[in-house]
């Protein structure tokens, strides 16, 4: 049997060594490419505090983006917030922060503005994709207050009241400071602290009391958490004395009188004593 040999020239030889190599180049192309890789979400806070009233930034960074979309949602009441870089749902309080850096990597934080008790909750940031790509972000909202007497006369009694509100995340660990120092029984021993947790508004209440003030009670009263940096208040107490100042300033207006009817006894007696001598 007869083999058929075709002659292969040498260009025919480059010729598929140039085709195979464009076919091995664009496989590591292929594989090597970004668009083919997923979004991943970078490493940020998920668990943020802030006063009420104050600005709440939530972060979201994500590397690799490439053609999909953003999505913010409010899961507490399952509503989207922003789609991409529009602002979904109408407010002046809610901003969408964007920021294009290096690497591919892009930040989508969500920022609200002068925040309200209504905003704390879970917020959810999404990538448009057919695998579930979610970040949520907890926001916690807080207000922090003290009432009771600035001022006081001494021996009357000091009683402060610490309310911090902000929902089911709000900090139980209050101490109470004066002038910038701890406030311990052995400094404090004719002072008492009560806790106690409120569920009718979500609040943490802390009490203190002195039954009967001195001097040395005047200063700046601070109740905050050691966990929580945004749950603090103070109040400044001032203890004096106007029961003392009363009853010194009727003894000088007791002397002031006593001392004007000696002298307008002086002065009728001179005058007798001229009209005598007149005569």
């Amino acid at each position: 049997m007869d083999i058929l040999v075709f002659p292969v020239s040498r260009l025919s030889v480059l010729g598929i060594m140039c085709l195979l190599t464009q076919v091995i180049t664009e496989s590591v192309e292929k594989f090597t490419n970004k668009s083919f890789i997923n979004p991943v979400f970078l490493p940020s806070v998920t668990n943020i505090t802030v006063k009420r009233g104050s600005l709440a930034v939530l972060p979201c960074s994500i590397q690799y983006l490439q053609d999909k979309q953003v999505v913010w949602r409010f899961v507490d009441e399952d509503k989207f917030l922003t789609i991409g870089k529009k602002t979904w749902f109408k407010s002046d309080k809610i901003i969408l922060e964007h920021l294009s850096q290096d690497d591919n990597i892009t930040n989508w934080d969500l920022l609200i503005k002068n925040t309200e008790f209504k905003n704390g909750g879970m917020y959810e940031c999404q990538i448009t994709s057919t695998v579930d790509l979610t970040k949520r972000v907890q926001l916690n909202v807080l207000e922090t207050t003290i009432k009771g007497d600035r001022s006081i006369d001494r021996g009357e009694r000091i009683y402060f009241v610490c309310n911090v509100t902000g929902g089911p995340h709000i900090p139980t660990d209050i101490t109470w400071y004066k002038d910038g120092r701890p406030i311990t029984s052995r400094e404090f021993p004719h002072a008492v602290i009560t806790k106690y947790k409120s569920s009718v508004n979500n609040s943490s209440i802390t009490e203190f009391i002195v039954d009967r003030s001195v001097f040395s009670d005047t200063g700046v009263y601070t109740c905050k958490s050691k966990t929580v940096e945004t749950a603090e208040a103070q109040i400044l107490l001032q203890i004096g004395d106007t029961v003392h100042v009363k009853r010194s300033s009727g003894s000088l207006q007791t002397s002031s009188s006593s001392n004007n009817t000696s002298m307008s006894v002086v002065i009728k007696f001179v005058f007798i004593l001229l009209t005598l001598i007149n005569r």
